[in-house]
């Protein structure tokens, strides 16, 4: 799909997009606009007080999110590189820093004439959930963890193919465990955060970093689970995102 199709598709709600980069495909779902309760309960297993307080967020205006993790296919085809630490091509890539986040960001969108950009912690959160509001998008036990995820207790401690866990409801998978995400911004207070797309702040030098990976617990998985990110974290992966303003 050219950069022009890829706009009119867009324009159109086209409920996926699909465009490639040296015969290397990026599959990305439309997440439609709406509402949903960013962050955790009191009384929710592993909670962190950053997560909250809840509030009822509206994102105003759908976006089109990765399918998968970037893979090491996707990267390589991008930057010339691959600093994984497992190798194989259809593997989710590991290693990278914010800035190399940033990097690849702008490196695709240049390749396809299409702005690429990481996600915000408000469009990460909502498109996990799919419009669940429980521990993970597939329920709240461990055992719905392992149905979605690969984390410490069932990851052998290395990283997966993307896709072999089951998706969400809104057709992503891996949004728990496998490689943490990183997000553009960081929320540094949800009392004070607009009710209406919501972003945090901007910098070089880190933002957020979701979802859990193969070497954390099932706490770290949850669809509100966050940490701060930034050049000095290295076991990060990659999810894209398109915004059909941007």
């Amino acid at each position: 799909m050219a950069a022009e199709q890829i706009k009119e598709a867009m324009a159109n709600g086209a409920e996926e997009i699909n465009f490639d980069v040296a015969s290397v495909v990026f599959e990305l779902v439309r997440i439609p606009e709406g509402t949903f309760f960013m962050g955790s309960p009191l009384q929710e297993e592993g909670r962190q007080p950053i997560e909250g307080p809840m509030r009822a967020i509206n994102l105003s205006k759908p976006f089109y999110m990765g399918r998968y993790a970037i893979t090491q296919a996707q990267y390589q085809v991008v930057t010339g590189m691959n600093p994984s630490s497992f190798r194989g091509e259809t593997l989710a890539m590991d290693q990278v820093l914010y800035s190399d986040a940033l990097e690849f960001c702008s490196r695709l969108s240049q390749l396809s004439g299409i702005k690429v950009t990481l996600p915000t912690e408000a469009q990460w959160e909502y498109a996990c959930r799919a419009g669940a509001q429980t521990r993970f998008y597939s329920g709240d036990s461990i055992a719905d963890l392992d149905a979605i995820g690969w984390y410490v207790d069932n990851s052998g401690e290395r990283v997966h193919e993307v896709g072999q866990k089951d998706p969400n409801a809104w057709g992503l998978y891996d949004m728990s465990g496998n490689v943490w995400e990183p997000t553009l911004d960081w929320l540094p207070s949800y009392e004070t955060m607009a009710n209406t797309d919501p972003v945090g702040s901007i910098t070089e030098r880190g933002g957020a970093m979701r979802g859990g990976g193969r070497m954390h617990e099932a706490q770290y998985c949850r669809s509100a689970s966050r940490l701060r990110c930034s050049n000095m974290f290295g076991g990060m992966g990659i999810r894209i995102v398109i915004n059909p303003d941007g």
